[in-house]
């Protein structure tokens, strides 16, 4: 059975739980803002620039990333989970995790650099 990506995305739009569109990203970079922030305070590097360092520092910074998003992540799956089964009456549990990673680790990812920079910057202001 192929599956039009476009059709699929849509439906999630406009269909039941569409609400979630914008809370588990709100939550994800609320995340991200606090670890940012943590992150300057430590005086660690940018979070994507730990990600592609040394083994040790990307196991810091995965670790990190994952105790903060693990339960997002988790309702994030159980809440396309169950979009697919109001819609389709069928769940598909490799598109409910691509769709979370989509709503949850792109933003904390984009955001907690930037979020630690800001932090960093004001900090340095306040001395």
């Amino acid at each position: 059975m192929e599956v039009d990506v476009t059709t699929e995305l849509a439906q999630r739009l406009n269909g039941p739980f569409s609400l979630r569109l914008l809370l588990q990203p709100s939550m994800a970079i609320l995340f991200a803002l606090r670890d940012g922030r943590k992150d300057a305070k430590d005086g660690l590097d940018p979070y994507l620039r730990r990600l592609m360092a040394g083994k040790a520092e990307r196991h810091e910074a995965v670790s990190s990333a994952w105790a903060s998003l693990a339960k997002v992540l988790v309702m994030a799956v159980v809440l396309d989970s169950a979009f697919q089964f109001a819609t389709a009456q069928s769940v598909q549990p490799l598109q409910a995790i691509a769709i979370a990673c989509l709503l949850c680790v792109v933003p904390y990812s984009v955001m907690r650099g930037p979020a630690a920079r800001i932090a960093g910057r004001t900090s340095n202001e306040d001395e």
